[in-house]
């Protein structure tokens, strides 16, 4: 992975390209992974979560719709 950074560039735009291209590879979130053990319980865990609060939103936005 490489940006090259052309003569009549901004260094912003540049930095914006290389970060945009680290995102679109999931450099981070790989690294992130190899940190880390991760275990599947816990993954599992945190989607239960993520639902669980999804859940209670919904219920509670619909609840204040019929009133």
């Amino acid at each position: 992975m490489a940006v090259i950074v052309h003569a009549n560039e901004n260094i912003d735009m540049a930095l914006k390209r290389l970060h945009r291209e680290v995102l679109r590879e999931k450099i981070l979130d790989t690294a992130r992974e190899k940190a880390y053990r991760i275990i599947a319980a816990t993954i599992d865990r945190d989607k239960r979560r993520e639902w669980k609060k999804m859940k209670r939103r919904r219920r509670a936005a619909r609840r204040r719709q019929s009133k």
